[in-house]
């Protein structure tokens, strides 16, 4: 599971001095109540990209959706295919018979992302790239998903821009 990351922001005060505004722990969450064992470390967010030094309010609920502008920076834990599926057989849920058509989702962003750790597949309709420790992928706005059929996690360090929305895809939505 993630552990805790320090973040410290600066920035410049009112007086244009440079300054740390914020030295904190972040911890990850389980944005998906059927699979914890998923799990989102949110080091950064801004939707004023790039002069704000505000994140996302605690109290607001997480959405893969971004504003125009809006960037998000994330570790990303992705959990085995075999821990989704005891998670959601515990959860009551069904488990998918296949994984390359679970959880297919779209984002109006650019998102650049690097494997930390571990190996995974990316399906992007058809096709299906594996990707492993030290590769690189850029995603712009693409449906896809994640299958991770290895024994290990996979752990992965994201950056979204979020873009103009097309109107011609629907929208995944997180529970």
């Amino acid at each position: 599971m993630l552990k805790p990351t320090r973040r410290i922001v600066t920035g410049v005060d009112t007086k244009n001095n440079s300054t740390i505004v914020s030295d904190e722990l972040i911890k990850a969450f389980a944005p998906y109540a059927s699979y914890p064992c998923f799990q989102i470390q949110e080091l950064f967010y801004t939707q004023d990209n790039p002069q704000s030094l505000q994140t996302r309010p605690a109290t607001k609920p997480y959405t893969i959706d971004l504003p125009v502008g809006a960037m998000r920076f994330m570790i990303v834990r992705m959990p085995t295919t075999k821990e989704m599926a005891t998670e959601l057989k515990q959860a009551g849920q069904a488990v998918p018979d296949d994984w390359k058509k679970f959880n297919l989702h779209n984002t109006d962003s650019v998102d650049y992302i690097y494997i930390l750790s571990g190996k995974i597949s990316l399906i992007v309709d058809d096709e299906v790239v594996t990707l492993k420790t030290g590769d690189f992928i850029t995603q712009i706005a693409t449906t896809h998903t994640w299958v991770n059929d290895n024994d290990e996690p996979c752990y992965f360090l994201c950056a979204m821009v979020g873009i103009k929305p097309s109107e011609k895809r629907g929208k995944m939505v997180v529970e």
